[in-house]
């Protein structure tokens, strides 16, 4: 039989913006010239294992992907720090580069959606 899962409710902005996120423990990250390269464990998909199994001559399991951050990117994920919240990284990035505070509350919340989508960050809610 087939379970669907209920998604929580999506969020509403204000309440997404008091959210703060939370780095993934398992990432690593180094530096290089052109800013910070993430590395983080990914499970292999169940149907992704025949097809990996023939490639790459080996059983699946967990592998390692790397995702390299710009200067920008590098410096949003520099000020996560499991305190701070969305806002405050927003300003923060707004103050840093000279932007808007709306135009920078959008590029950081649509950057660490993707970092959410790899699961690098997850975002916790604040008691």
């Amino acid at each position: 039989m087939f379970f669907r899962t209920r998604k929580p409710p999506p969020l509403h902005r204000r309440q997404a913006l008091e959210c703060i996120p939370v780095r993934n423990p398992e990432a690593r990250e180094s530096r290089n010239s052109d800013g910070i390269l993430l590395s983080y464990p990914v499970e292999v998909k169940p149907w992704f294992q025949g097809i990996f199994r023939r490639m790459a001559g080996r059983e699946p399991g967990i592998i390692t992907r790397k995702l390299q951050l710009d200067t920008m990117g590098s410096s949003v994920w520099e000020m996560i720090d499991n305190r701070r919240s969305v806002r405050e990284i927003a300003e923060l990035f707004a103050q840093g580069h000279r932007l808007g505070s709306r135009e920078a509350e959008i590029s950081v919340s649509a950057f660490l959606r993707e970092l959410g989508k790899r699961g690098l960050i997850v975002l916790r809610t604040q008691e």
